[in-house]
């Protein structure tokens, strides 16, 4: 089930750079298929960028046309992705890359919405600059790794709850053998579990860290310039931002709890005491109100 999430989250983040390119860059299917054609002979070697690149390839017979651009834009959906999500919220994990792909695929579903949509909601108006395709091969390459970075901590919390002590790198090193996100990135996550990351978490492997210092500039530069074109990347975008929130060492969780301790008495801990406390407000809040949040 994490696999096939992770698959979710690289097909989705696949499809954000192919729609750059076409909607941004004005490229045809056949040029942005040799570009991906040419990523697989590197580090995003993988299955997916590999039919990724053959079926931008391919012709439609009966219009002359490529084939991706007579198939409908509404992709459909086991349930794998979405029970992957499910299953992290309960175990308290962070699965937001793979839940942007879900959620990608939801409104994918809804073609006649967007097609009204597009009609009437404002939009970028004026040409944006789309970043050259060496810098979207980065992003690409750092949404890839969180996204699995995601799935592995979700393995080692549910290994923790139900005792099933995953071994992680062989996991990785299985699914590098012959599955759908059989991909060279597997070998270096092996590496990095091999090399004795705790937690299942890949961001406290130095590999893993020099990868992403390597590609996390990329990933930035084009969410940002996705932003300014108005065109949807919903998978890199949620990767960028569980990456900025990895690495926030104060985050913004403090007012949260005053919220919540004005709202319904919940309680904080200090940070400068041990202990759940209460503080005065000031008549502020109404903790006659019942607040679950």
């Amino acid at each position: 089930m994490v696999h096939n999430g992770i698959e979710y989250a690289d097909m989705q983040m696949i499809a954000e750079v192919y729609g750059l390119l076409r909607d941004g860059a004005q490229w045809p299917a056949d040029r942005i298929g040799r570009e991906f054609a040419e990523w697989n002979r590197g580090k995003l070697a993988s299955y997916l960028t590999e039919i990724t690149a053959q079926a931008l390839a391919v012709i439609d017979p009966q219009t002359g046309a490529a084939m991706v651009d007579v198939i409908l834009d509404k992709a459909g959906q086991k349930g794998t992705g979405r029970w992957t999500v499910i299953e992290a919220l309960k175990l308290g994990q962070s699965a937001s890359v793979i839940e942007a792909a879900v959620g990608a695929r939801a409104w994918s579903s809804d073609k006649a919405g967007r097609v009204d949509a597009a009609q009437v909601l404002a939009g970028v108006t004026t040409p944006q600059n789309i970043p050259q395709p060496q810098v979207l091969a980065q992003a690409l390459l750092a949404g890839r790794i969180l996204a699995h970075a995601q799935g592995f901590r979700l393995l080692h919390a549910a290994s923790d709850v139900h005792d099933w002590s995953l071994d992680l790198a062989r996991i990785a090193q299985i699914w590098r053998a012959g599955c759908i996100i059989r991909s060279a990135l597997l070998d270096d996550l092996a590496a990095a579990f091999h090399s004795g990351v705790g937690g299942g978490d890949l961001l406290q492997s130095t590999l893993i860290q020099q990868l992403l210092a390597e590609t996390i500039g990329g990933l930035r530069q084009v969410v940002a310039a996705a932003a300014m074109a108005g065109l949807p990347v919903p998978a890199l975008g949620a990767a960028l931002s569980w990456y900025d929130s990895a690495r926030q060492a104060r985050g913004t969780a403090n007012l949260i709890q005053a919220q919540r301790d004005i709202f319904g008495a919940h309680g904080f801990q200090r940070t400068d005491a041990e202990g759940q406390v209460h503080a005065d407000w000031n008549g502020s809040g109404d903790r006659d109100r019942e607040g679950d949040n």
